[in-house]
């Protein structure tokens, strides 16, 4: 039996398995258990398949947690599940022993970024010769994409745009509205005062005149005498 183990400050990951009898002695092709400590308060113990799991839920949830779209993964064999819980995160481990349910363990950012560390460093080291590969990088889906923008930037924008078109509606009513004029042609205008005084001076031709109690005839030209006023007559003494 050959061993593989990673180290850091908080979390070391433990491989043992079988090596090639005819090749290097650390090589280890094929995992029978898994140890995982955190912390020296937490110890998860597993398979090869356990191993696969962690390697197909962390990556990719690191990846999310990067972007600001933290969301649950599970694995394939649905032993190893991993979701946002508070400010941390929540890790979910079938147990090996054979019994039934899983650990429930609280994972906070620094435990999580180790074991991701760790579990790149078993990946990319030759010693270690399974077939274990990360998933394939997947770009954040639609949805995804547009909530990575806070709600308030996200409705800054229409909410802005109809408190403006609302402040101009106002304002358009608290703005009087001049009174409709029309613009006369000027030459209408001397059509019209033409015709006005022509119609004047035929009303004064056809009015008769009176002057000095004697009427003038405007076709003859001539004065004709008027009636006369009577006297008064004088009293009698």
């Amino acid at each position: 039996m050959h061993s593989i183990q990673y180290s850091l400050p908080s979390c070391r990951l433990h491989l043992l398995g079988q090596g090639a009898e005819d090749g290097d002695n650390s090589a280890i092709t094929e995992v029978k258990q898994l140890t995982l400590e955190l912390e020296d308060h937490v110890r998860l113990t597993g398979s090869q398949l356990h191993l696969e799991a962690l390697v197909q839920t962390l990556l990719p949830y690191a990846r999310h947690i990067i972007s600001g779209q933290a969301r649950e993964f599970t694995s394939a064999n649905g032993m190893v599940t991993i979701t946002p819980f508070h400010r941390g995160h929540r890790l979910r481990f079938q147990k090996d022993d054979g019994s039934q349910g899983n650990h429930d363990v609280q994972l906070d950012d620094g435990e999580l970024a180790n074991m991701v560390r760790c579990l790149d460093a078993a990946i990319l080291d030759p010693r270690l010769q399974v077939d274990i590969t990360a998933p394939p990088m997947q770009g954040l889906r639609e949805r995804e994409l547009r909530n990575r923008l806070p709600l308030g930037r996200r409705l800054a924008a229409p909410v802005g745009g109809l408190v403006l078109t609302m402040a101009l509606v106002g304002l358009g009513f608290l703005i009087p509205v001049p009174e409709r004029f029309r613009v006369t042609d000027p030459t209408d205008s001397e059509a019209q005062q033409e015709g006005d005084a022509a119609v004047e001076l035929i009303e004064e031709q056809s009015l008769p005149i009176e002057l000095n109690a004697e009427t003038i005839n405007p076709e003859e030209g001539a004065a004709t005498p008027g009636p006369s006023t009577p006297p008064n007559p004088s009293p009698e003494p």
